[in-house]
């Protein structure tokens, strides 16, 4: 099974439009990492077995070619390199051995759009309650939320100027016509 054909969701399609582009990111392979041990100095032993400090509430955090985002308490979601999901978590399970954590390939459930563009931030907005202003949502920041009605991830780049956003893929469709609407008064 892992050497199936990696399929996109978008088959392609994008928006581009002045000052606003979204499109499928199909590089990255996803992992989710969960603890359910909740004593205190779990987290610090995670972080003492896996080499790196794991991101905080709202936080993401780069390491080698690893992008950690902090999904909920006791939860990471991992973006590696597409096609080698399989070896960051043979990695990871010898790195976590004897730790109650949880690991799983969640490629294949989600889609990754990469959203662009001076407009981007306004246009999240007219689709969720988040003040996606700098201020609030900078660099290396995550937050779950809904967006379009769709429970979603979205992750600001270390520059603060694109966003990742992590769906479900049977939404990623809508999710481009839906911005494809909320900016359509930006012009082609």
């Amino acid at each position: 099974m892992d050497n199936l054909a990696r399929e996109t969701v978008l088959a392609g399609g994008e928006l581009n439009r002045p000052h606003f582009t979204v499109k499928e990111h199909s590089g990255l392979g996803l992992i989710r990492l969960q603890t359910f041990h909740r004593t205190p100095g779990a987290v610090a032993n995670l972080n003492s077995s896996l080499g790196v400090e794991l991101p905080g509430p709202g936080e993401t955090q780069a390491d080698q070619n690893r992008q950690w985002f902090w999904s909920a308490p006791g939860e990471w979601v991992v973006a590696v390199h597409a096609g080698t999901e399989g070896e960051v978590i043979d990695m990871l399970r010898e790195k976590l051995d004897g730790l109650f954590v949880v690991t799983s390939v969640m490629s294949d459930s989600r889609v990754v759009l990469d959203i662009a563009g001076q407009a981007a931030r306004d246009i999240m907005a007219r689709g969720s309650t988040v003040d996606f202003h700098p201020a609030n949502f900078g660099a290396d920041r995550c937050l779950n939320t809904r967006l379009a009605g769709v429970p979603v991830m979205v992750a600001c780049s270390s520059d603060g100027e694109s966003f990742l956003l992590f769906a479900d893929r049977s939404v990623g469709d809508y999710l481009l016509q839906w911005f494809g609407a909320a900016s359509s008064d930006l012009g082609e």
